[in-house]
């Protein structure tokens, strides 16, 4: 006989009134609203928490490709904290004032993965200037229980380790990945390059999760992409708690479900990719990704603005599809 807890913090979750649900009803409340929900974010996230590096940048090494330059960049996001990134141009690099897309990688490697397997290329090479940035605990930046260049070692990350180290400084994973992410912002909309009112971000699974919280705490990401990752807490988190540790956000269950933050992007373009068998929306399945959808919409309703918010279903599993991603961006950004 086993006596577990899981199904008592699964009641435990439906007994909790959550703070910020959304529930607008005109354009006024919403952004309000939008104001308290991000000081409560970044207060549960520990990114209050957080340290301004002086700025430090260094491009260590840039190459000529087929149709685009590839730059090798270290900066430092807090003082001593290095993170490295790739940033791709187009062309010659000589292009100012481009459409610019940030590209956080998922779990299962850093950033040399998320640019060379998905679309930064691609879109490196119609014009868009891409950055790819290794995550706190991934590719560059693993501790040194999970350093090595074997290929097991390659697709592990710290972000177990990680948490369990900064939860005594009232601190997350979560946290630090979008703080990470806003300095980088802060870095690259100094450039000439970038246009800084044309700025994007587009992932999957771990990456989709930087993103949405990305987007929902920076009214400078003009269009989000997620996918693999937009579903209720409660079934993916509560239920499936081997998640990784990355996902895991202090008091979050009394705060919103994952549909408030859909809304927090709102008005601006959103689209959402889930998959029909993607085994981290829980036993329910896409049943529990529409109502969080739907939560989303009625804040995109508010501005006139549905079509900005576009949720397109394949027939896989936790995986990226793409379809149709490339001519959001086009139209969008």
């Amino acid at each position: 006989m086993y006596y577990t807890c899981k199904e008592y913090y699964e009641k435990k979750f439906d007994s909790v009134k959550r703070e910020y649900t959304f529930t607008a009803d005109t354009q006024e409340a919403h952004q309000a609203w939008k104001k308290a929900a991000r000081e409560r974010l970044i207060e549960i996230t520990g990114m209050n928490q957080c340290v301004r590096a002086e700025a430090q940048a260094e491009c260590k090494e840039s190459t000529q490709m087929d149709g685009y330059v590839e730059e090798y960049w270290l900066m430092q996001t807090e003082p001593g904290v290095t993170m490295p990134f790739y940033f791709l141009k187009p062309g010659n690099g000589e292009a100012k004032n481009c459409p610019t897309m940030v590209n956080p990688h998922g779990h299962g490697g850093g950033k040399e993965k998320t640019f060379r397997d998905w679309f930064a290329v691609d879109l490196a090479k119609k014009g868009y200037c891409v950055v790819c940035p290794d995550a706190r605990g991934s590719g560059e930046r693993r501790e040194q229980w999970q350093q090595g260049d074997e290929a097991e070692k390659l697709r592990m990350n710290s972000h177990r380790e990680i948490q369990q180290m900064i939860l005594g400084f009232g601190q997350c994973m979560a946290g630090l990945a979008v703080w990470d992410l806003m300095r980088l912002l802060d870095l690259i909309c100094t450039w000439d390059c970038v246009d800084e009112n044309r700025i994007g971000c587009a992932g999957m699974s771990g990456g989709g999760q930087q993103t949405v919280w990305f987007a929902a705490l920076d009214d400078r990401i003009k269009v989000a992409i997620t996918s693999g990752y937009f579903y209720g807490f409660k079934d993916s988190l509560v239920s499936l708690p081997g998640n990784c540790a990355c996902n895991f956000v202090p008091n979050m269950w009394r705060t919103m479900d994952m549909g408030d933050m859909g809304a927090m992007i709102a008005p601006r373009p959103f689209f959402v990719e889930s998959g029909e068998k993607d085994h981290l929306e829980g036993a329910r399945g896409l049943e529990n990704v529409y109502p969080q959808v739907q939560t989303a919409k009625k804040a995109f309703a508010l501005y006139g603005a549905e079509e900005k918010l576009v949720h397109s279903i394949h027939d896989g599993g936790h995986e990226w599809r793409g379809n149709g991603m490339l001519d959001f961006i086009d139209r969008n950004l």
